[in-house]
C-alpha cells in the first residue's frame, strides 16, 4: 500500500475573535484494492477517514477525491491498475 505523508502550509485561518486555527500532517494514501477510494489520516487527530469517487456512497466527494489524486499523482503515488 502506497503511503505519502504531506508537509503543508496553513490553508484556512478564521478571522472570528474566539475561533483558532491548528495546522497537522494528514497521510493519504490510495486503496490497495479499491483504486477509486483515497483515505486520510493523522495520527491524534483524524481517524482513518474514506474519500472515494462512488456516486452511490456516503463517502463520495469528487472534487476532494478528484484534488487529492492530483497530489498523489504528482508525487508518484498513484496505481490505475
Amino acid at each position: 500500500m502506497s503511503k505519502q505523508q504531506f508537509f503543508r502550509g496553513e490553508i484556512y485561518k478564521s478571522n472570528k475573535e474566539s475561533s483558532r486555527t491548528i495546522s497537522f500532517v494528514i497521510n493519504v494514501y490510495q486503496d490497495k484494492n479499491d483504486k477509486e477510494k483515497i483515505w486520510m489520516v493523522s495520527n491524534d487527530v483524524l481517524n482513518p477517514t474514506e474519500i472515494n469517487n462512488h456516486p452511490q456512497s456516503v463517502n463520495f466527494h469528487p472534487k476532494m477525491f478528484q484534488r487529492l489524486k492530483e497530489i498523489l499523482i504528482s508525487e508518484g503515488r498513484w496505481q490505475d491498475n
